[in-house]
């Protein structure tokens, strides 16, 4: 359980968790099988933002808070962040995912720093017995192809499973300007697990995480080799990641538990924006120890974890001043008490030794109330931090070119508070669930880009002299009726920034978003049709010479599923009236063919239309 560090259902602890489960990831496999972005982006409360509009990477924001503040974990592992937060919903593929949670607001109070506006954990496949195989081919009308296996198994003490996948896609240029509008890339993945019971109590994991790619953005006719500042745009950017992760499960007995964590990730990025490089290593070290024991009213946690973070910026042209070392040990204790059948608190508490900010304690504590089992009421807070690197929206826009070291910064501390109420019943033959939320964050010394320096062409990171608020709401229902499911979801986010005297609006955060999801299924006949609506508020901007804030738009999806014994045949019709940017205005001003351009913020799809289809073979 992500929220809690423990084995416990989502319904029954006083945290809100929201699960995406194995059906809705099955769904969204069939329409980005190369990446996790889509799933997330049509997730009620999180939005997916495209931060270079050349190379097409992207972060994930939460409750209207920049995406670095989100902490990405797999399997309860936090390894995306720094150097890889940009690269890490496009480049993790979700055929091997069991199921996706995600806590909104901030919890470091378990996690650590990151964990600002909140945490999504990413949970893969464990073997059984019974052998598992899938393997994928999917193909698009913008000539991408994706092929991906998974295997898994379990042999009496020892289980494997096995990803293995390549995706590949040209540069693609929508509306005929010269620029690619998505990105070429070319990425291969392999991700093995070994589990062993070494005896009835006791249980090892291991996962290692091989990944390499190439992408390529900007100019379409600009050669391999341009450089130079008369050569047409380009980017060109290499990633090779290796990371390893292990976790020791010990069942002392019925009621006690010890849990041990030990993972590392390396990655090297070579990259070039319009000649002028970037060259950076990324190193993680991550180990985590966790005792558990229940009482007749009580579960507690004790544990204490250890982070280090090592980025090397191995930048020719510029200083070593903007590389950094962060080790950060910590301790944390959390008691879950169950006053009674209806009501049970959760308290819990970390305190985080940084070597260059100091210390840092963060808290959070949570209370439900159930009074029966078909409804339930939260409340709760918590608080986080975050230490502050030049990996921000603004640098990653630009690739990093003229963004100064920071200076005189300080870390970044938030408090968030929640409310929700659950509702399921069934009425007549029609099943329904209702979920309201209300949230709220104060964030202080946010990290913000100088506006000044902007105008510049130069990045210079500083603290604001005021807070950051956000506040908001989200409903959302679903609907079963026989063969048929409906999804309806609505958030309202509206976030602002207090600086220098001034308060605005956050830029790209629409303060109106809506979607509808209606999928028709029969077991019987062995297929699926789904058609899906979402509904994008007006966004404030900036740095865009056409307009303060953006038009709002519609995106409709239809897809289709039909199996054949252990084939399913399916085709996908995204983005079908042909929803993007472009439409509206360009998404580069300056000369693309001399290379002095400069792309706008990304507030609307950039690809357009896509249609995808393919095979899958199920084991």
């Amino acid at each position: 359980m992500t929220a809690t560090r423990t084995m416990r259902n989502i319904a029954d602890v006083p945290v809100r968790v929201e699960a995406i489960p194995q059906e809705e990831v099955e769904e969204k496999l069939m329409m980005t099988p190369s990446n996790v972005a889509m799933l997330l982006n049509e997730s009620t409360g999180m939005r997916v933002q495209t931060t270079s509009a050349a190379s097409n990477t992207a972060n994930l924001r939460i409750q209207g808070l920049n995406g670095r503040y989100t902490q990405i974990l797999t399997d309860g592992i936090p390894n995306f962040g720094g150097l890889s937060a940009g690269f890490g919903l496009t480049q993790l593929p979700p055929l091997n995912l069991r199921q996706v949670e995600v806590i909104k607001g901030a919890t470091s109070a378990l996690y650590g720093a990151d964990a600002i506006s909140g945490v999504v954990n990413f949970i893969t496949k464990d073997p059984k017995p019974q052998p598992e195989l899938s393997v994928i081919l999917n193909g698009t009308t913008q000539r991408g192809v994706d092929v991906a296996s998974f295997y898994a198994q379990q042999f009496s003490d020892f289980g494997l499973t096995i990803l293995a996948g390549r995706s590949a896609q040209p540069l693609h240029d929508v509306d005929g300007d010269g620029f690619g509008d998505v990105a070429e890339f070319e990425r291969y993945t392999l991700v093995p697990k070994v589990l062993v019971s070494a005896s009835e109590n006791v249980k090892l994991r291991a996962t290692l995480g091989i990944l390499s790619e190439k992408r390529i953005g900007g100019s379409m006719i600009a050669p391999s080799s341009a450089t130079g500042s008369d050569s047409p745009y380009r980017e060109e950017i290499s990633s090779h990641r290796i990371d390893l992760a292990s976790q020791l499960d010990w069942s002392i007995s019925g009621s006690e538990a010890v849990t041990l964590k030990l993972a590392g990730m390396t990655l090297q990025r070579d990259a070039s924006y319009a000649g002028l490089p970037f060259n950076a290593t990324q190193k993680l070290f991550y180990a985590d120890a966790q005792y558990s024991i229940i009482t007749n009213s009580h579960s507690i946690l004790l544990g204490t974890a250890f982070n280090l973070e090592e980025f090397h910026d191995r930048t020719s042209v510029v200083s070593s001043a903007r590389s950094y070392h962060h080790a950060v040990p910590a301790v944390f204790a959390q008691d879950e008490w169950k006053l009674s059948e209806m009501w049970t608190v959760l308290a819990s508490g970390r305190l985080d030794f940084h070597n260059r900010f100091g210390r840092f304690f963060t808290p959070r504590a949570s209370l439900l109330y159930r009074p029966s089992a078909t409804f339930t009421m939260r409340i709760g807070g918590g608080t986080g931090f975050k230490s502050p690197t030049i990996f921000v929206e603004e640098a990653e826009e630009v690739g990093f070119r003229n963004v100064r070291p920071l200076a005189n910064v300080h870390a970044e501390r938030a408090t968030s508070g929640s409310f929700d109420m659950n509702w399921r019943g069934i009425l007549d033959e029609v099943g329904m669930s209702f979920n309201l939320a209300i949230n709220v964050s104060r964030l202080s010394n946010a990290l913000i880009a100088d506006q000044d320096s902007l105008t510049s062409n130069v990045v210079y990171l500083r603290n604001a002299t005021g807070p950051t608020l956000t506040r908001g709401g989200e409903v959302s229902a679903k609907f079963t009726y026989l063969n048929f499911r409906l999804s309806l979801g609505y958030t309202y986010v509206y976030a602002s920034q207090t600086d220098e005297g001034r308060a605005y609006e956050l830029a790209l955060n629409p303060r109106h978003s809506f979607g509808a999801v209606l999928v028709w299924e029969s077991h019987e006949l062995a297929a699926k049709v789904g058609i899906e609506n979402y509904w994008t508020g007006s966004q404030g901007l900036e740095r865009n010479p056409f307009r303060d804030r953006s038009p709002e738009y519609w995106i409709t999806g239809l897809i289709a599923e039909k199996a054949f014994g252990h084939f399913r045949l399916f085709v996908n019709l995204e983005n079908i009236f042909d929803t993007r940017q472009t439409r509206y205005e360009p998404i580069f001003v300056g000369n693309l063919q001399s290379g002095a351009i400069r792309t706008l913020p990304v507030y609307a799809p950039l690809e357009g239309r896509v249609i995808n289809g393919g095979i899958r073979f199920i084991l």
